[in-house]
């Protein structure tokens, strides 16, 4: 039980992050002189289109990472669920609820804007998450259940 609290102390703490990244200081203006910097010192002749694009694909990727650490977290907090379904499913209802918000509140920030696309890049990033722990879940038990064939 004391895990437990552990878990969703840590689910708790990572909205926190993510909400804290919904501010103007990490607004794409805000971040591109940053990132351009990281870019052209390992590449130094990129173009500035190749150097908008990776940032795009940065920001996005971003997103998604996000989340998906977001629903893992949460499977985990709830894991000892007897319904296998039930903690993926929560996690990807609690991952679109706070994708909406942050961007609602980025809708209203001056610098941000909200995007339908970024909920669902968080959405994807969140499903990717779950699908990887099922696949990885699903071979331990199939090693599992290997070692005590093998006896």
């Amino acid at each position: 039980a004391h895990q437990k609290w552990l878990w969703w102390g840590a689910v708790g703490l990572w909205i926190g992050v993510i909400l804290g990244f919904s501010g103007d200081q990490f607004s794409k203006q805000a971040t591109s002189p940053f990132l351009r910097e990281l870019l052209l010192s390992i590449l130094p002749a990129m173009s500035a289109e190749t150097q908008q694009a990776l940032h795009y694909v940065v920001r996005k990727g971003a997103h998604a990472f996000e989340y998906a650490v977001l629903a893992a977290l949460v499977c985990q907090a709830l894991r000892e669920s007897s319904n296998p379904w039930r903690p993926a499913g929560l996690a990807l209802a609690l991952v679109f609820a706070v994708a909406v918000a942050d961007e609602t509140h980025q809708a209203s920030s001056a610098a941000r804007t909200g995007s339908a696309i970024d909920v669902s890049i968080d959405v994807a990033g969140g499903a990717a998450a779950l699908l990887l722990l099922a696949g990885l879940r699903k071979r331990h038990q199939v090693k599992q259940l290997q070692r005590e064939a093998a006896g």
